[in-house]
């Protein structure tokens, strides 16, 4: 069956199966799966419900931090009136600007030094931008969605973050040069992709 069926046709007239995985994307109609999953009680290999969570960087975050997973530093400007269950709300002022100087900014009482990473909250937002201290030239390294081999480009005369939507803000993590993605935990197995990471010269170059 194909995407005009799960699109247009009730779930009662989805075919019946006993295992399900579903993953969040533009345009898939994930309240229709829960509903199937309630109508047939499938197997689940993963929780629907949690796709919504993933879908917001911040809640990613507090579950991380309440289940005692370390995270980096961080603050979080929202402006759409988030209250975090953890520590991103800084001394949870109802302050929503960020105080930007040379080399650090100040959001919510938190001060974060450059370098530091600036992610829209919401996690289909790909435009992530890193910031770098005048000791080193300064600039803006911007992160986007692969496009052709590359997925960064450097700005050396961007200094000031964005004043629009709502933002993680966070130290930026040393890893000499490799970025890790993990795609599936289980209790004795888990699944990543290490690569080259983007903020090195742009290039992706993937290996499992």
């Amino acid at each position: 069956f194909g995407d005009k069926l799960i699109l247009e046709k009730p779930v009662e007239e989805w075919p019946i199966c006993h295992v399900l995985i579903a993953f969040f994307s533009k345009g898939y109609p994930l309240d229709k799966a829960k509903d199937y999953v309630r109508l047939r009680k499938p197997v689940i290999l993963n929780g629907l419900d949690m796709q919504e969570t993933l879908q917001d960087r911040r809640k990613v975050y507090d579950l991380l931090e309440d289940s005692g997973i370390d995270v980096p530093r961080h603050v979080y400007l929202s402006r759409d009136g988030y209250v975090s269950s953890g520590t991103g709300d800084g001394n949870r002022s109802g302050d929503q600007e960020v105080q930007e100087y040379d080399d650090h900014i100040e959001v919510k009482g938190i001060q974060i030094n450059k370098p530091f990473v600036e992610k829209p909250v919401n996690a289909e937002d790909h435009n992530i931008a890193i910031y770098y201290p005048t000791s080193a030239g300064g600039g803006c390294k911007k992160l986007f969605r692969k496009v052709g081999n590359r997925s960064s480009e450097f700005y050396p005369d961007i200094n000031e973050v964005r004043r629009d939507g709502s933002y993680i803000y966070e130290e930026f993590v040393e890893t000499q040069g490799t970025d890790v993605k993990m795609y599936t935990v289980g209790p004795d197995y888990g699944h990543a992709e290490a690569r080259k990471s983007p903020t090195v010269d742009g290039k992706v170059e993937r290996n499992s």
